[in-house]
Parts: structure tokens; sequence; C-alpha cells
């Protein structure tokens, strides 16, 4: 399964060309920002004392322009009072690009709205926060906890980043997890299952992933043979699943394709590496109905 993201209108026609004008142009009408538009910023987010960005914001350049305090909080007023759609886009870039705590908690405001378009640009603000910060790692835990939209519950889940946090933090999100692998939507259960692959470091990940293998919904299934391919787990049974599955000839070939690559972690006796070898002929000839 494909992982998605949250877009906001910031699409393939605002490239950064766009938002680097976008910045000299907000910057020269706004006399708080009027000083960074011509000048060069720092390119050192230590020497302001922000967090280096993570997720898509932390990507990139060696080297970035820095926006100071005074500069992002008239990018935040701007961006209240902005109504076109691909300068608020460009707006956002710049603050995901200089994330600090007015930033964080401008993203937590917006992500909170009911309007639907301000809670999507919040959210893709708040990946540029990890989830370490317990502010936003307990806010999407809330909301991933009140939201009833399948689409919106995958994306949240898609949110969740791992990252090293206690065992008592991440307990909340572990079971917020555990909870949304028995959802009726098959995209939320195969996020869910992702998720925990990674999260749940204490639970019983085996059996996990092999109840998923019987999920009925292959993106369900696939997002468990992930799990198994990235977190390395290795039982009889799994083993034997994955045979299973890449050599049935009404497995879909993605599906396949990820069981077989899976099988190239375990040992296999000769006769098990005959099956193998078969599946792969499959694989090859493109047999398999499901997609």
């Amino acid at each position: 399964m494909q992982m998605r993201s949250f877009r906001f209108p910031l699409l393939a026609a605002v490239a950064l060309a766009a938002i680097v004008v976008a910045w000299v142009t907000f910057g020269r009408h706004d006399g708080e920002a009027g000083s960074a538009a011509g000048t060069p910023m720092p390119t050192d987010a230590a020497d302001h004392g922000t967090s280096r960005p993570t997720g898509a914001a932390g990507h990139g350049a060696h080297r970035r322009a820095r926006a100071s305090d005074a500069d992002l909080r008239a990018l935040m007023r701007r961006y209240a009072a902005e109504t076109e759609l691909d300068k608020r886009g460009a707006l956002l870039a710049i603050l995901q690009a200089n994330p600090n705590e007015e930033v964080k908690a401008f993203a937590l405001a917006l992500a909170a709205s009911r309007d639907p378009a301000a809670r999507q640009e919040g959210l893709e603000l708040l990946k540029a926060f990890p989830l370490d910060d317990a502010n936003v790692r307990g806010f999407l835990v809330g909301q991933i906890d009140q939201e009833q939209d399948p689409a919106m519950l995958t994306k949240l889940v898609d949110m969740l980043s791992p990252t090293m946090v206690a065992t008592e933090d991440a307990a909340p999100l572990v079971a917020q997890l555990a909870r949304l692998r028995e959802h009726p939507d098959p995209d939320v259960r195969a996020a869910s299952i992702l998720q925990s692959s990674q999260w749940d470091r204490g639970g019983d990940l085996e059996n996990t992933l092999h109840d998923a293998m019987l999920d009925p919904d292959p993106r369900v299934r696939q997002a468990a043979i992930g799990g198994i391919s990235a977190e390395r787990v290795r039982s009889d049974r799994l083993k034997d699943m994955l045979l299973a599955i890449a050599s049935d000839p009404k497995t879909g070939a993605e599906e396949r394709n990820r069981a077989i690559f899976a099988l190239e972690g375990f040992a296999l006796n000769r006769a098990e590496y005959e099956v193998y070898r078969q599946a792969g002929r499959m694989g090859e000839s493109g047999e398999g109905h499901g997609h």
C-alpha cells in the first residue's frame, strides 16, 4: 500500500521559485516582515534557537534561509487575512520550513478548525514537528479518537511518523492503533497495521501481523507483509502464509511481489524454495487477478 499524504493548495503549479517570490512580495507589503524580504536570512536553525524541521520540511538543501520570529508572526497574520489559495499555500510552506513554538501553536489552532481547508493546512503544517513533542502527539491521538470519517482517519494515522518516545508516552497512540485495526474500512485497517508495526514495540507484533494476513482485503494483507519486511518479523506460520499468498494463482500481482520480497528474509528449505521459485515465475509472467 502506498503511503498517502495531505496536500494543501500549493501543488505542482507553485514551485520553489513561486514560494520565494511570494516571500519577497509579502515581505515588501508588510512593515514588520519588510526587512527580511530584501535581505538574506541566516541559514542555520540553531542561530535562532529553533528546531530543524522533520518530515516533508526536513528534506532538501543542506542550508536553508531562516525567518525571524517577527517575520513569522507577520506571515501568520497575513495568512489569516489571505483569501487566495495559492498564496495561503505559499505562506504555509514558508512557515513549515521555519518551525518554532509560535508556529506550532498556530498549526495546532488551524488543525483544530471546523473549516475543512484550514484543518487540512494545519495538519500539513504539523508535519514540521516530530511526535516526540507531547502536544503534537496528544493532539493527533485526540483527533483520531474523535474522527468518524474513514478517509480523514486514514490521513491522521498516516501522519504518525515513528519516532523514539518512552513506552508510557506511546501507549495512548498504540491503543488507538489497536482499536483501528478492527475498523470496518480497509484503508483505515491497513494504515493502522503499518503504523502498529513501527510503534507497538512492547506488543506481540508477530500475532498482530498474523491476524492482519488473514484479513479479507488485500490492502490490509499488503500492509502486514510490509510490516514483516520492515521490522524483520520471523516465524514459521508467517513464512507459511507468505508462501501460500505467493503461490496462489488468485493473488494479485502487487501482493504476490510483496510476499516474494518478504520471503527473501526467511530461511527456506528445498520444498519451500521451490514454491518461492515458482511464485517468482508467476510474478514474471504477470499472473494474478487482484490489484
